[in-house]
């Protein structure tokens, strides 16, 4: 599989899909969301840190008397999180950090670097990271493990499904009997499907153009895969023919399709349109979730015991402190050491 097909589809693409899910709440800091080691680690901050949390989905961290920077490609979740003061969100790539060098004081990186399909763009993100802490600056990383106790994964590259019929909606399951013999973690991971990265030469590059980025994926959506699931389902009702043709501008540009179509039906018909396709879709999925039928795949690939502290070593500005097993994922706390070759010798 294509790195840039992996990312856009099971990763980028997925998760926007996903949005209309996540718990955009603001946790407290005693949430049982706010892991108790990243909890740990905001707490024993200095006052007036500045911390990049490099992607912040939920944004559900807060640091007190500092400033947290969310960082995240998915603009459908970034609009939802609740704003107050000492938080602000971007939206932007973990590979292009929109801030200047040694500008922060910590950074997370929680559940993120496994959703990079290349060593190389692991690496990348690992060295953007360096480059904005300031020296003495520390990092947490956290990683979803291979080793799990509950399961063996087919592969380190995985599509791991996200089982709707297992997700909390409006704060509670649905009424499905469930397998007693498993749990859910052991369900997820036998049901992960192996997949293997073409790493070609423009999946080497870091920072292909996005030129060359747009020719690529339109080529990739004429040629699916036939022996891989689609990372999210598809429910659209047929269109009206009249806007067909809107429906594919809006793809594009919604603010042209909105004005586009304000030239054929009244704003009040087309918001109701929209209200009305919004809700079919949610019901639908909601139903078929009672079916066990709807199911999206993301793209992680796990590392085995001793890769991230291996990767997060080879940044010459990154040392580790210290590296444990935490729940199924690795978690390395790192140091931003000073660049030696500036070092003034005395």
């Amino acid at each position: 599989m294509n790195m840039l097909r992996v990312e856009e589809e099971y990763v980028q693409q997925v998760y926007s899909r996903l949005a209309a899910y996540s718990n955009t709440k603001e946790a407290k800091p005693t949430s049982p969301r706010v892991w108790p080691r990243i909890r740990q680690f905001l707490e024993e901050l200095n006052k007036g840190s500045v911390v990049v949390d490099i992607g912040c989905g939920e944004g559900k961290y807060r640091i007190p008397g500092g400033v947290i920077l969310g960082v995240d490609t998915c603009a459908d979740l970034l609009v939802k999180v609740p704003r107050n003061g000492g938080v602000d969100y971007i939206l932007a790539d973990g590979l292009e950090l929109p801030f200047r060098r040694a500008s922060a004081d910590a950074a997370l990186c929680v559940s993120v670097l496994h959703h990079f399909s290349t060593e190389l763009r692991r690496r990348d993100a690992m060295q953007q990271l360096a480059n904005v802490l300031r020296p003495g600056g520390k990092a947490l990383v956290y990683v979803w493990a291979f080793e799990q106790p509950n399961g063996t994964f087919p592969s380190q590259d995985v599509l791991v499904p996200w089982n709707l019929h297992e997700t909390a909606l409006n704060g509670r399951l649905p009424k499905v009997k469930f397998h007693k013999e498993s749990t859910k973690e052991q369900r997820i991971i036998q049901s992960s499907i192996a997949v293997e990265i073409v790493n070609d030469e423009a999946a080497s590059c870091p920072s292909p153009s996005w030129f060359s980025s747009f020719v690529e994926r339109f080529r990739l959506l004429r040629k699916p895969s036939l022996d891989l699931p689609p990372a999210a389902p598809s429910f659209n009702p047929t269109p009206r023919s009249s806007s067909t043709i809107l429906t594919g501008i809006r793809k594009w540009s919604p603010m042209l399709g909105k004005r586009l179509a304000s030239l054929l039906i009244p704003v009040e018909e087309q918001l109701a349109d929209e209200m009305t396709q919004d809700i079919m879709q949610t019901a639908l999925q909601e139903a078929l979730a009672t079916l066990r039928k709807v199911t999206f795949y993301r793209f992680y690939h796990v590392f085995k015991k001793g890769e991230l502290e291996a990767l997060i070593s080879s940044i010459p500005q990154l040392k580790v402190l210290s590296s444990q097993f935490e729940h199924g994922n690795w978690c390395i706390l790192a140091e931003k050491v000073p660049d030696a070759s500036k070092l003034r010798v005395i």
